[in-house]
Formats: structure tokens, sequence, C-alpha cells
């Protein structure tokens, strides 16, 4: 069991543990405008009830192809503050009709291996490679649905991927309006980086930032605990 400021996060069935790249996103995204979130491959429910915890008003599905982890999410979200506005789907999110009404934000952090080594644990290995749903199909699933000018895309990627991924969204039609690259400690090379995007007939302007999570002596930097604070109990 997990715990956060406002809410708990049980992950025993889960292929992915709760980690750091779903708490940065939540914390991330900027959610301002959105009155519909679809959580593409929720997992365990951690950024839908993020999502929930950081608005008002919006109607949250999470969608999770896995039957167990979808227990999961709906246990946790059962017992959360905010059950009246997170539906929890076990569905393919591929092929699951979205209807919504904008402002529409879809939301992932999906599985982004794709090497042939698979892990020995069935539902470790579906939440980790892209081979069924990943940054590709995520991009072009929401290349679908966004359409007007407060409608976006937010997502978390390995850095080595960043042009690759430039190139799937001008693919889909879909421009990055805001970029952060993560990085683990002061001197290194980015390890994740931080995507939101919208329907590139809005001819957005992108803000591209970075955020590091330690300093050069391994302590956590003021902006990433800034970042975080509203989640974690320690920060």
């Amino acid at each position: 069991m997990f715990h956060f400021k406002r809410f708990s996060i049980d992950d025993s069935n889960c292929g992915m543990k709760v980690g750091t790249d779903a708490v940065i996103l939540g914390a991330w995204t900027e959610v301002c405008e959105a009155k519909n979130i679809i959580d593409a491959g929720s997992g365990s429910g951690i950024i839908s009830l993020m999502m929930a915890q950081r608005t008002s008003d919006a109607q949250i599905k999470a969608i999770e192809i896995d039957e167990n982890a979808c227990r999961d999410a709906r246990n946790n979200v059962a017992n959360s503050p905010w059950k009246s506005r997170i539906e929890v789907i076990n569905a393919d999110v591929i092929e699951f009709p979205m209807k919504h009404t904008s402002p529409l934000l879809v939301i992932s952090n999906p599985p982004f291996y794709s090497e042939t080594l698979r892990s020995p644990e069935q539902s470790r290995a579906l939440a980790r490679h892209d081979d069924e749903f990943g940054v590709g199909s995520l991009i072009k699933l929401a290349g679908k649905f966004l359409s007007f000018q407060h409608d976006s895309l937010a997502f978390i990627a390995p850095s080595e991927r960043d042009e690759e991924i430039e190139f799937l969204l001008s693919l889909s039609r879909l421009s990055p309006y805001r970029i952060t690259h993560v990085y683990s400690k002061k001197c290194r090379r980015a390890i994740r980086t931080l995507w939101q995007a919208g329907c590139d007939k809005f001819n957005y302007s992108c803000e591209s930032t970075d955020l590091y999570i330690c300093d050069q002596n391994g302590m956590y930097t003021n902006e990433y605990m800034r970042l975080t604070s509203e989640f974690y109990l320690d920060k």
C-alpha cells in the first residue's frame, strides 16, 4: 500500500507498481481546462486519482486492459474522495469507443520498451512493452479525438525517443506546446521527457523546460518538491 496525502494506492495485482514517472506526469500535466479525462492504460488508477484531486468537476475514465490491475484500480477509487467522478473500465483503449465532450485530456504513462526480451511475468510484460499499446499507438489514438483548442494529450516517455515522438506527433497532426526534460540528477543526461500536445491547426507555441529530481548531492531539488508537494506525504 502506497499512501499519498489524500488517497492510497494498492498495486499488489498490477504488473507495474507505483513509480516516479506516473507521479511526475500526474503533477506536471496542465489540467485547468479539462472537463473529460481519459487515463489510457490506467494500471492501479494513480493518475486518475491525481487528476481527480487536481480538478473540481472533471469526469474521468480509467481504461485498463488487464483485469487484475482493474481490480486494484476499482478498490483504490472506491476508497478515495472522488469515486463519483472516476469510472474504471476493463477494456482495450485502442478499441474503446471514446464518446466525449470537449475540453478533453488524454493522459497516459504508456509502455515504452520495444525490445524482444520479455519479462517472464505476463502482466508485467504487458505493462512495460509497447507491442500492443505504446507511445506510437497512444499518439495515433489521440490524433483521432483531439479537435478543439483546449483538447490535449499528455504523456511521459524515454528521452532517447524524443526525435521519434516529434515525428509521430506530426504524423497525427498534433503539436507539442509543453515539453519538460526530466533528469534524475544534475550533470546527467535526461532520462524522461514529459509531453503535452494539441491539434496542430491552432499553431501553439512550445514551452520547453528542464526538471531535475535530485541535486549533485542526491537531495531532492526544490522544483521537484514543489511539483509533488500536493501528493507525497514527506513533501
